[in-house]
């Protein structure tokens, strides 16, 4: 599963590092609530096929996650 972790870890990366920049915080804390996310676990479930979608789409799916966390 090399690739697989490859595609997996290159997205963590660039989420959290997306949703740093965009909510001015360390790349620590974004990787953190992005590692406590749903969205994160459904990304590792190799199953569910997320790690192959586009950062775009991952990262989407977890700002509707957060900001549905926000607002209940």
């Amino acid at each position: 599963m090399k690739g697989f972790n490859y595609l997996v870890d290159s997205k963590v990366t660039h989420i959290s590092t997306l949703y740093a920049k965009d909510n001015h915080i360390t790349i620590e804390i974004a990787m953190e609530k992005f590692f406590d996310s749903n969205t994160y676990q459904i990304l590792i479930d190799p199953e569910t096929g997320l790690y192959l979608e586009v950062v775009d789409f991952v990262y989407d799916m977890f700002l509707d996650e957060v900001n549905e966390n926000v607002s209940n």
